[in-house]
């Protein structure tokens, strides 16, 4: 287990800084804004967001007028998170039950698709319990195909462990912790699947 997790933070740690000089996909943005709608609209405050990279989510949000902890396993980018004004820790998502308040929402992007799949409901179990009553989760996620292990075409070295789910399955397991709100497949290049998912926690 903290096998997979320490190869990640390997790859995170040496991929940092390109990450931190990269923009938003502007199909991320327009999801990212539909979440901010609703977060609005139900007049919501806290937000967790749980792998965080180097913050420009997390620093969005936070201009926007909500208060925000950002987590992500990987230091370097805690730091970067930091630089930009966020509360932020180094946390893996495997230990949320070590935060002891509660939020009105958590965001997180394609942070899950590195959980084995054996692992999702735990995590969703856990997002839960951070949770405020009647709150919100986004969840984006890349994968159109059922695939779990390590990703052979990753271009990122050491390569990273990733957990792909055909779109169906993957409602199926968010509503067994969730309630559905919002989905959109998206595919943003050919034959890339995005799936984009706004749940309540029931």
């Amino acid at each position: 287990m903290m096998q997979f997790t320490d190869t990640l933070i390997e790859s995170y740690e040496k991929h940092a800084y390109q990450r931190e000089s990269s923009t938003t996909d502007e199909f991320k943005e327009r999801e990212r804004s539909e979440f901010l709608k609703l977060l609005k609209e139900e007049k919501r405050r806290t937000i967790l967001e749980i792998g965080c990279g180097p913050g420009q989510d997390a620093q969005f949000f936070q201009s926007q007028g909500f208060q925000v902890l950002a987590v992500d396993n990987a230091p370097t980018m805690v730091k970067f998170t930091a630089e930009k004004g966020v509360t932020a820790q180094a946390l893996d998502c495997y230990d949320l039950d070590q935060i002891d308040e509660t939020f009105d929402a958590v965001y997180t992007l394609n942070c899950l698709l590195h959980i084995p799949k054996k692992d999702i409901g735990h995590i969703f179990s856990l997002i839960v319990t951070r949770l405020n009553g009647n709150g919100l989760m986004y969840l984006g996620l890349w994968g159109g195909e059922n695939f779990e292990g390590i990703l052979e075409r990753d271009t990122y070295e050491p390569k990273r462990f990733f957990s792909f789910w055909e779109p169906e399955k993957l409602l199926e397991v968010v509503q067994q912790s969730f309630r559905l709100e919002y989905y959109r497949k998206l595919n943003p290049r050919d034959g890339v699947t995005f799936n984009s998912i706004i749940a309540r926690k029931r």
